[in-house]
């Protein structure tokens, strides 16, 4: 995950899936179940994030990926 300053306002959310992670409909659903846990986890306003997914997150279960957005939340705070 990267994260950099923007203008004032709410935090956005960029989400990047590759072909390779499967057919469109299995992309889109690695999207929509990144998008519910970023709402799960406290974004802070006037940041642009942006999630480089895998297919891992097809298969993962919802508590596992908010622990894996957590940690890297953490680590981009910290760099």
């Amino acid at each position: 995950m990267v994260s950099s300053p923007a203008p004032n306002g709410p935090p956005r959310l960029g989400l990047l899936v590759a072909k390779n992670c499967g057919t469109a409909v299995q992309r889109n659903r690695i999207k929509r179940r990144l998008r519910a846990v970023a709402e799960d986890i406290e974004l802070q306003p006037g940041i642009d994030y942006v999630i480089i997914a895998t297919d891992k997150v097809a298969q993962a279960p919802h508590d596992q990926l908010k622990d894996w957005l957590s940690r890297a939340l953490e680590e981009s705070s910290r760099a």
